[in-house]
């Protein structure tokens, strides 16, 4: 009879973990998405100097230049797709935390929730008042 008492008491225990907390979710993500805004304008300065690289290459001064334009510009294309991978990735964690906390059925609950998460992105410098993301 002594050992029937054990189950309940454990199943009670099973059943009352204290949730996730909700802030700690929130800081994920505005981690999740600064992450995410550098990593875009990672990809840009990168995509500039490609061009940049590519236009001066086509009209080089001299044999030296066009040497070493060329071993920059395979510099920059071998950075290219890690940089696509690692942003990849991170829409990836974003759209999951977003399906995962963002109460979409209930707008009043939606907007509160992106309120929080703007006012926590411009706290950590990811974006202006306006929303807009801070250049480097």
């Amino acid at each position: 009879m002594r050992k029937f008492w054990l189950l309940p008491v454990l199943l009670v225990f099973a059943c009352n973990r204290p949730a996730e907390n909700k802030t700690d979710k929130i800081n994920l993500l505005a981690d999740l998405t600064c992450r995410a805004i550098n990593i875009r304008q990672q990809r840009f300065a990168l995509a500039n100097k490609i061009r940049f690289t590519q236009d001066t290459l086509a009209h080089p001064k001299d044999k030296a230049d066009s040497i070493r334009l060329a071993t920059a510009l395979n510099d920059y294309l071998i950075q290219k797709p890690i940089l696509l991978k690692a942003s990849l990735s991170l829409a990836d964690s974003i759209r999951k935390q977003l399906d995962l906390q963002v109460p979409y059925t209930d707008k009043v609950a939606e907007q509160k929730f992106i309120a929080k998460l703007d006012s926590l992105l411009r706290a950590r410098g990811c974006v202006d008042t306006a929303g807009h993301p801070l250049e480097n």
